[in-house]
């Protein structure tokens, strides 16, 4: 069996990481799981900040806020918004730290989300690299229309299933996607 990784697509706000924290309570007595989620924080219904949790520990921070006046910045759900300036101290120490622990003590790695707060760092991209040839399996979100570089080269491999997450179909996505995992079906 090929380790599969799952790459669960769709537009900001169509559920990605609560779809992703379902497939991964369904999969608890199949793999161990290590990586982290992305937790957007709002206010009057604007993205007011990022914040990233290890899955495993259960450690968050705020890795991004439109309070913070750094660069990296990160742009807001509109062009109009606020950017997000990022702390990439933190994206290195859970991101990055999450997913190279996962690497070495999990059976399934889970990033959510590839996205521009991420691919600012050096230390996620080099840590993403290693888990994507690491021979196990993934569960990753993304965003469905991004052009980010980092992205582009996940989309192109022949190991990844994408699918696309949408309010219609999001009660029924998991058991596609834990399917997929357990099977090592592309």
């Amino acid at each position: 069996m090929i380790p599969v990784k799952v790459a669960i697509s769709g537009q900001p706000g169509t559920g990605k990481t609560e779809t992703v924290l379902k497939i991964a309570g369904m999969l608890s007595d199949h793999y161990t799981i290590g990586g982290f989620t992305t937790h957007a924080q709002d206010e009057e219904g604007e993205l007011v900040g990022l914040t990233l949790r290890d899955y495993i520990t259960g450690e968050e921070e705020l890795a991004a806020s439109v309070r913070w006046d750094v660069k990296p910045r990160v742009p807001g759900r509109t062009p109009e918004a606020t950017p997000l300036g990022i702390r990439l101290d933190t994206v290195n120490r859970i991101a990055a730290g999450s997913v190279l622990r996962a690497i070495e003590e999990n059976d399934l790695i889970l990033i959510d989300e590839v996205g521009k707060l991420v691919s600012e760092s050096k230390e996620f991209g080099e840590a993403l690299d290693d888990a994507l040839e690491c021979g196990k399996p993934m569960l990753i979100t993304m965003h469905k229309r991004s052009r980010n570089p980092l992205l582009q080269s996940i989309r192109k491999r022949d190991d990844l299933r994408t699918l696309e997450v949408t309010r219609i179909n999001a009660g029924l996505l998991p058991s596609k996607a834990v399917h997929i995992l357990k099977t090592g079906m592309v």
